[in-house]
């Protein structure tokens, strides 16, 4: 479904991001004419012929290359380092509807067709991205090198494939970038038709001080992306090139003529180095089950291995989403605690006894029974706190409402009549000038605020973390589960049982 587009800033909250599959011009690139007629009526006697005028307009656009300001960021970032290698390479524009500016398929107005589209009347964008290995860089994807745009639809060598481009609008001489694909590579590669607007959209973000995917700009943006994830361990080399007038050459299409290479235009390029991969998903995930990782037989069901059975304990937290993991203490000890996230296979209903927590340590449970922390509560009170202070407007609310709150203790200090000074001040103070009285009671209730006795965080650790408690494991008792490849958990229910 299409609908108008606004693009004046604050369109949608703070902290919002608003995704749309395109934004269309309201006229794309291209030849247009326009005709106007005026007919004058009612003559006496006379029935003159209309006046007619046509003029032919060219909506002009990028075609052969693209303004650098247009540009807002890349990703992964030019000439940098990281784990990029199972992302999807991607760059953004200012330019809210730069890929969708002009059609793929030049010839598409002249059947009538507004804008191409693929299958599902989605407009389909005229510029991709390509990721491009080393070893392809020199024998398949060839360097970039300057042709005029003559030489661009009418290659000297008879064996390259050109774009169709129609009507070049006295652009032949211009000097243009361009890359010769060897055409089954470019082919193997290159996204089909169908997918190419599945590479591309447009975003409306309002951060609200805070980074969204990756930016931190407010704004009205558009993405491409490139379709193959980059080599580990290499030097990848990402080409944004202009696929108009190849509408018929993409993957999945057949290309007769004897063409072994084909020419598109090369509107960027960017290269970034991309780390060793970390393994896959299973092997991260078997990882975690590592001592030291933070699980505990993560994805192995507890059972025991004397018995051969999970204990009834161990069996109603898992049916109620709990999972053991690693619990490192403050002072260095290792124990096992309880903690599930908000997704849980069991339905649950709000308990307003157990709060309000005042910091995240207050919000460990204990169970005296099993001698097991239940950290579910603290980690979603840490992670709150956190979000909240990762919003920029949050914090600076935050932070006015307390200097607001001194300033009222301050003003209403001043409103005080001479006796409710004297009295808040104490019986010593009588003595002083009504001025000093007013500006002790203003430090008590402001400046003095160092001296209040705030509620304070006691370490778990110094009150709870003591040797022999149930829920802790010597370091005896560690090395012997180390040398006899012993269930720590098991252990651990055992100790608490006592057995």
């Amino acid at each position: 479904m299409r609908t108008s587009f606004d693009s004046n800033p604050g369109t949608i909250g703070p902290g919002m991001i608003r995704f749309y599959d395109s934004i269309l011009n309201p006229l794309e690139a291209g030849e247009y004419t326009l005709k106007a007629a005026h007919q004058v009526k009612d003559l006496p006697g006379e029935t003159p012929a209309p006046y007619v005028a046509t003029q032919k307009i060219v909506v002009d656009g990028p075609r052969f290359s693209i303004n650098p300001a247009d540009i807002h960021m890349v990703y992964p970032p030019a000439n940098q380092e990281g784990l990029y290698d199972n992302i999807m390479p991607n760059m953004v524009f200012n330019n809210f509807a730069l890929p969708w500016a002009r059609s793929i398929d030049p010839a598409a107005k002249a059947r009538g067709t507004v804008m191409a589209v693929d299958d599902d009347q989605n407009p389909i964008p005229w510029i991709g991205l390509l990721t491009i290995y080393p070893d392809d860089l020199k024998t398949k994807a060839g360097e970039p090198h300057t042709v005029t745009v003559e030489e661009l639809v009418h290659p000297a060598d008879s064996k390259i494939l050109p774009p169709v481009l129609g009507n070049l609008f006295g652009a032949e001489e211009t000097q243009i970038s361009v890359v010769d694909f060897d055409l089954s590579y470019f082919q193997a590669i290159a996204p089909s038709l169908n997918e190419l607007p599945l590479l591309a959209h447009a975003r409306e973000v309002n951060t609200g001080g805070k980074v969204l995917l990756g930016m931190e700009d407010d704004g009205c943006f558009s993405l491409v992306f490139g379709n193959r994830v980059p080599k580990a361990d290499a030097e990848n080399i990402m080409y944004l090139v202009s696929y108009e007038g190849h509408q018929d050459h993409l993957h999945g299409s057949t290309i007769s003529g004897g063409y072994t290479k084909i020419r598109l235009v090369l509107l960027g390029t960017w290269q970034f180095r991309a780390k060793p991969a970390q393994g896959s998903f299973i092997q991260l995930m078997a990882n975690l089950c590592l001592a030291g990782r933070g699980g505990v037989k993560l994805l192995q069901m507890p059972i025991s291995e004397e018995t051969g059975a999970i204990s009834p304990e161990a069996r109603k937290a898992l049916e109620m989403g709990y999972v053991p993991m690693q619990n490192n203490m403050r002072q260095g000890e290792q124990s096992t605690s309880w903690y599930r996230g908000p997704l849980l296979p069991s339905p649950t209903k709000r308990d307003f006894a157990y709060g309000p927590y005042h910091y995240s340590d207050h919000a460990i449970h204990y169970d005296p029974e099993t001698g097991f922390f239940n950290h579910a509560y603290s980690s979603a009170w840490q992670t709150g706190r956190l979000l909240a202070l990762s919003d920029a407007s949050f914090s600076s609310a935050l932070f006015t409402w307390r200097n607001n709150y001194l300033n009222a203790i301050i003003s209403s200090v001043k409103q005080l009549d001479k006796d409710k000074i004297y009295a808040i001040a104490g019986e010593s103070s009588s003595m002083l000038p009504a001025t000093h009285a007013r500006n002790a009671v203003g430090l008590l209730l402001s400046g003095g605020f160092s001296k209040v006795k705030w509620p304070q965080i006691v370490s778990r650790a110094e009150v709870v973390l003591q040797e022999g408690l149930p829920g802790i494991l010597t370091e005896e008792e560690k090395i012997a589960i180390v040398e006899n490849d012993a269930d720590p958990l098991l252990i651990l229910v055992k100790k608490i049982k006592g057995e």
